[in-house]
């Protein structure tokens, strides 16, 4: 969405709903999922990895490490992600 500010945590609930869409996808293919760099998208599926969120597969494609995103799921919260509304104009 053009002129749209997200932040740290929409763009990462955004991979991961894209994620549990497509079972895993490349840097690229996120980026263009969610209109957004591919630099973006690999600073925050690498911040979800960490959380143990997603897991990275042979060739670079991220996958979730668990499927389910229902409700009772565990979301990606501020402390997960970054506290701060990133300044970075290509986010």
């Amino acid at each position: 969405m053009p002129g749209r500010e997200f932040t740290q945590q929409e763009r990462a609930r955004g991979i991961l709903e894209a994620l549990a869409e497509t079972s895993q996808a490349t840097t690229t293919e996120l980026a263009t999922a969610l209109e957004t760099h591919p630099l973006t998208v690999e600073r925050h599926c690498r911040a979800l990895q960490r959380a143990g969120y997603v897991r990275r597969c042979t060739g670079g494609a991220y996958a979730l490490v668990e499927a389910d995103l229902d409700s009772s799921a565990p979301t990606p919260d501020d402390a997960t992600v970054g506290r701060q509304r990133s300044t970075n104009p290509a986010d």
